[in-house]
């Protein structure tokens, strides 16, 4: 990615800048891609998780696309952030073949726990300079729009934003429709927020907390939030690897409690199996931490779907639940535990974890087959993924762009 920015920058001197903005724990430059010299700024952050990697290809096939264009088009800047957390994605072994397996996938899964994520490490208080290099950048640029790409294994689109863009709507259906991508009824990412639209999802003010016990943060200290001090919006696009139609589905679900009692029983069935070998792996210092913060989430959470727990102060599921957002529910009760294993799994690698390395081999390989059984993933090419992405970015930068005019 770094030498396609640099190509760029060289064959657009009058337009592009590749611009060093911080340094990661590691020490791996943070890069921006700046085009044209407008006023008016959108900002799009890619690598925010380590595991998410289609937001690399979006960036620069739009930094291309917007220099291939009139310069300064409507009167906006652009600014390409190419990898937020470097050091994770050097962790994500992949394995460059398209379409990959979903178990050859998560055997090189990496995601780093909650706190070294630098969207969301300033929300619990963590000092990372990834964030503070991001926050640095909005605090200069003042971005109209931050949209942040993300991605997941098995699942559909949904877009998450700080306040809705009335339109940006009819073009996540039209693409979606257009690629075959399914637009997730309820991800449990927005579970309780509002929805002003199939697909779209409002967050909380900045001055409250995220809807459950296990993810609790401070939204308005994460970096999302960021852009609203100068009067800018954030919008985070999501796209899957596979697709699955099941999280679509908005028919009501006449008795889903016996769906949320199985997944809540998977989920701390699984964790409390992967807590027990991880307690006999040797430290691997990213891996192990998160493994264990993956962990660590599976009890809160299932307390929270079961229907045989009441959780004083917790928000109620919503009282009709659609077979989308049932099945939301259960596909988390499969992705935690898969992705928790497939971290420990890496860290089996001492000749003295043969015996760990067998069983979480077949932990690996019995619960990857659940998972596609249950839902049914068809594999999205890249093309498509990044073409989905880079639609819904230049539909929202326009809509807020006309926000500012009038």
């Amino acid at each position: 990615m770094g030498k396609a920015a640099r190509d760029l920058a060289a064959r657009h001197p009058d337009r592009c800048r590749l611009l060093t903005v911080g340094r990661s724990r590691a020490g791996q430059p943070l890069e921006l891609l700046t085009v044209g010299d407008a006023p008016r700024r959108a900002l799009v952050v890619a690598g925010a998780h380590a595991n998410e990697c289609v937001g690399g290809a979006t960036v620069l096939e739009l930094a291309r696309r917007v220099l291939a264009e009139p310069a300064e088009q409507d009167g906006i800047g652009w600014d390409f952030l190419l990898c937020l957390d470097p050091d994770g994605a050097r962790l994500v072994d992949c394995a460059g073949q398209e379409p990959q397996d979903l178990l050859t996938h998560l055997r090189g899964f990496y995601r780093p726990a909650g706190e070294e994520q630098p969207e969301w490490a300033p929300s619990v208080g963590a000092a990372l300079p990834e964030s503070e290099a991001l926050l640095r950048v909005i605090e200069e640029r003042h971005p109209f729009l931050q949209c942040s790409l993300h991605g997941t294994d098995v699942g559909g689109t949904f877009v998450q934003s700080t306040r809705h863009l009335p339109g940006l709507e009819r073009t996540l259906a039209a693409s979606a429709t257009e690629f075959g991508i399914p637009v997730e009824d309820g991800p449990y990412d927005a579970f309780y927020w509002p929805s002003p639209a199939p697909g779209v999802f409002v967050m909380p003010p900045d001055n409250r907390r995220t809807h459950t016990h296990a993810s609790s943060r401070e939204l308005g200290t994460t970096t999302w939030h960021a852009p609203t001090h100068y009067g800018g919006e954030t919008v985070i696009v999501e796209v899957p690897l596979w697709t699955s139609t099941c999280l679509a589905d908005t028919t009501p679900c006449p008795d889903p409690g016996p769906a949320l009692t199985a997944a809540a029983d998977r989920l701390r069935a699984r964790a409390h199996l992967l807590s027990g070998l991880l307690a006999r792996l040797r430290d691997r210092g990213p891996l192990t931490r998160g493994a264990r913060s993956a962990l660590g989430a599976c009890a809160p959470l299932a307390d929270e779907w079961d229907p045989r727990v009441s959780l004083p102060g917790s928000p109620e599921l919503p009282p009709v639940l659609s077979g989308g957002r049932v099945a939301s529910l259960e596909l988390w009760s499969h992705r935690i535990p898969l992705r928790a294993a497939a971290m420990l799994r890496r860290c089996a690698d001492a000749p003295s974890d043969a015996e760990l390395r067998n069983r979480l081999d077949g932990l690996l390989r019995a619960w990857c087959a659940e998972y596609a059984a249950r839902f049914d993933p068809r594999w999205l090419p890249i093309d498509r993924q990044v073409e989905h992405q880079l639609r819904l970015v230049r539909s929202a930068t326009s809509l807020a762009a006309a926000g500012l005019r009038r």
